[in-house]
């Protein structure tokens, strides 16, 4: 047995985590873990040993047995808080009000975000302003549809009839389903037709004056203006998902 299978199959017995939720955390394949940890490779990429490292405290040689695990380290000790990056597709509301049932290859964007959400996130731009003024216009949403809803959650919800979802606060009252929005100007209705909560809003992500930004930049200031938006735009033509959803 290799040092690396050694010390990471002990870190994580402290931690009490397992491959799969390891994986998880740290966005590495759980594949790659599995053969770190059976000993199957001893020279896994620094990509990949870097946010596990990063996880469980420990620095890249200690994880590998390069170096020794500091003596005045409590066991068990690591990073709750180390979220890696994930890159969801962001749908239009049409799209999502069919989430995941159907294949969307023309996705073009994607959304990048540290929050742990399930395979089957998503995210959507709020186009209207019935969630004024916490949820603006062309604020992005992340949804995570593994999450058990629960009363005044904010969630994505489909209503038998319409072509694409709706955002709202949601008041459950026993068998019944209310969609309640933040701005004064609407409503809140009781649902009457059938409907499915398509997700719970586990991230909301703001860019503030927007319409304020100089409208004339230099290509080399564009370029740095473009690389801190959250959402990245497909390079290529191929599908983006398959018939499997991963």
């Amino acid at each position: 047995m290799s040092d690396l299978s050694s010390i990471l199959k002990a870190l994580m017995h402290e931690v009490g985590i397992t491959v799969t939720e390891l994986a998880r955390r740290t966005g590495v394949g759980q594949p790659v873990i599995h053969r770190m940890a059976s000993g199957e490779t001893d020279n896994p990429k620094v990509g990949s040993l870097s946010p596990i490292a990063k996880f469980l405290n420990v620095t890249i040689s200690q994880l590998v047995g390069d170096d020794p695990l500091p003596k005045e380290r409590f066991k068990g000790s690591h990073n709750p808080y180390y979220r890696a990056w994930t890159k969801l597709p962001l749908l239009s509301w049409e799209q999502a009000a069919q989430w995941p049932q159907r294949v969307y290859s023309e996705v073009q964007s994607y959304v990048s975000t540290e929050a742990v959400v399930s395979d089957l996130a998503f995210a959507v731009r709020v186009e209207d302003s019935t969630m004024n003024p916490r949820f603006p216009e062309n604020t992005i949403l992340i949804i995570d549809p593994e999450i058990k809803p629960q009363d005044k959650d904010f969630a994505a919800v489909y209503i038998e009839g319409h072509n694409k979802m709706q955002f709202k606060q949601i008041l459950l009252d026993g068998p019944d389903l209310y969609l309640k929005p933040l701005n004064d100007d609407f409503q809140t209705n009781r649902v009457e037709k059938s409907y499915k909560i398509l997700g719970i809003m586990t991230q909301a992500l703001t860019e503030f004056y927007q319409d304020r930004r100089p409208r004339v930049l230099g290509e080399e200031e564009e370029t740095s203006v473009q690389s801190k938006s959250p959402v990245k735009k497909r390079k290529d033509h191929k599908p983006a998902y398959s018939d499997e959803v991963a």
